[in-house]
């Protein structure tokens, strides 16, 4: 079967073969890019679920399905980067680094984010909340721009919002399968993160993807273009630092506190458990 005679439900479900692909690479090399992967795969296969059942009804389908593999393929161009570069380092480690010793070929938010991920004492909602910015705030923006560009039809708002509630409404139970996929007790680390992983709720990701319509406004505008692109890749990095070094000097010093008294208690599956 071709990509071009496929359903867009067939399209998305490939997608998130491909996921799951990536998902299984990361659990057997115990990569801390495993519990995004998962968490991107469990999105995916709801949105394929959303268009195979036809609820809800989207507009234009075929649209939902484009902006599924083209914000995932900027994804999956991202990781590839990392694994170019971690292949061509001593060792292939991936020990504490820093952004600029990442590529260009990498997305500055993508560095900033393989880079904190690297630190010790990285936990697991911190490897997930930082990649989840990333791929909302600056792929999805980036890809909607692109689609834009390329048909010049930006009719799509109400297709747009009704993929939002479709995947804002599962994050609850992704989050709960992803805690007892890889660190059981999960919820114990709000305290460590205050209201920083709103972005992991209903709300959250509803409000992060409504921003990334409106930057892609901003990106093909030509009087706005340039600052947008810019505040857009800085964005990532904003947030690591709010969580990491919070500008209050009594929280900062609460966190690296709880961070030396809580353990990272991440865990990886066995080989061959499911993804669901």
């Amino acid at each position: 079967m071709t990509a071009e005679s496929m359903l867009p439900a067939e399209k998305v479900t490939r997608v998130a073969g491909l996921l799951a692909d990536r998902v299984r690479q990361y659990d057997t090399t115990r990569d801390r890019r495993a519990a995004f992967a998962y968490t991107y795969y469990r999105l995916t296969t709801t949105l394929a679920t959303a268009l195979d059942t036809g609820s809800p009804a989207f507009k234009d389908p075929p649209w939902v399905a484009e902006l599924c593999e083209t914000l995932a393929s900027a994804y999956f161009s991202a990781m590839d980067s990392i694994d170019a570069w971690l292949a061509g380092r001593p060792g292939g480690s991936a020990d504490e680094i820093q952004p600029g010793e990442l590529p260009d070929s990498i997305p500055q938010p993508w560095r900033d984010v393989f880079a904190a991920s690297s630190v010790r004492r990285c936990y697991l909602l911190e490897d997930v909340l930082f990649s989840m910015m990333a791929h909302m705030s600056y792929d999805l923006p980036e890809a909607l721009r692109r689609m834009a560009t390329s048909t010049g039809d930006r009719r799509h708002i109400a297709d747009f919002h009704r993929m939002n509630a479709v995947l804002a409404s599962c994050i609850d139970e992704v989050q709960d399968d992803l805690s007892s996929r890889y660190m059981r007790g999960l919820s114990s680390l709000d305290k460590l993160f205050t209201r920083s992983d709103e972005l992991l709720t209903n709300y959250g990701i509803r409000v992060a993807r409504g921003l990334a319509w409106f930057n892609c406004d901003r990106l093909l505008d030509p009087d706005s273009a340039e600052e947008a692109s810019r505040s857009i890749a800085r964005s990532t990095a904003a947030l690591i630092s709010e969580i990491r070094s919070p500008g209050n000097r009594k929280l900062r010093a609460g966190l690296w506190i709880l961070r030396r008294l809580i353990p990272d208690r991440r865990h990886w599956p066995a080989a061959g458990t499911p993804l669901t």
